[in-house]
């Protein structure tokens, strides 16, 4: 057994931590950011958004850099971000879920940190967008856009190689206790982690019921007798 005494979550400080970062990525409303700075006020650790390091240094929205300069812009600056996110220890670092199918932000994050992608059910993910902006999510266009950005980054969750933790069901105390857990630990321990998507739901297989549940009666051919 090891001599190392159990850590306390609850009163937990940086110093605690290993020497790694915690990488929270995931599709748009699943509450990355919200997560990350309860994490920041609770345990007093350094904390980097890239999404919002891009909109500062470049004034504008992601969709609007997306639609004015493209998508290779944006993720030149995604990568360039993730690059500077990796020298950096004991952080918890957000990353859009996009930005992780690059080969290369995936490469650079995991040897500085441990990857968790936050899910959850998508009318979950829907609810949590209303209550975070209800007047911008009033506009169609920025909710076209949410939903299209939704769409592009839930891509991730098919991802095999990155652990998840389905946080429909959780509160936001929760979460932390667990991906505080995961990160001193570097071991998932509830079921709630899992990798790749969540087993497909299969309908089950009904009885045909009325007329579609007859026997087809076999052909009758002139001059033969019908088959039984």
């Amino acid at each position: 057994m090891s001599d190392i005494p159990p850590v306390d979550i609850k009163n937990l400080s940086k110093l605690d931590l290993p020497f790694r970062n915690l990488v929270l990525t995931g599709f748009v409303g699943v509450g990355k950011s919200t997560i990350g700075r309860h994490l920041v006020r609770r345990i007093g650790i350094e904390y980097m958004d890239v999404d919002e390091e891009i909109e500062l240094r470049e004034t504008l929205s992601i969709a609007k850099l997306r639609e004015l300069y493209g998508d290779s812009r944006l993720r030149s600056l995604e990568h360039e971000f993730c690059r500077q996110a990796s020298l950096m220890r004991r952080a918890v670092i957000i990353v859009p879920g996009a930005a992780l199918l690059d080969t290369r932000n995936y490469d650079v994050l995991t040897d500085s940190g441990i990857i968790v992608c936050l899910t959850c059910e998508l009318g979950e993910a829907l609810r949590r967008l209303h209550l975070a902006s209800d007047q911008h999510y009033r506009d169609v266009t920025i909710r076209r856009r949410q939903l299209s950005r939704m769409r592009r980054e839930r891509e991730i969750v098919d991802d095999p190689r990155i652990l998840q933790l389905d946080t429909t069901h959780l509160t936001i105390e929760e979460e932390c206790d667990l991906l505080i857990q995961l990160w001193l630990t570097g071991t998932p321990e509830s079921p709630l982690f899992r990798y790749g998507p969540p087993e497909r739901i299969k309908p089950r297989q009904r009885q045909p019921v009325g007329l579609s549940s007859r026997p087809l009666a076999s052909p009758v051919v002139k001059g033969k007798q019908p088959l039984k």
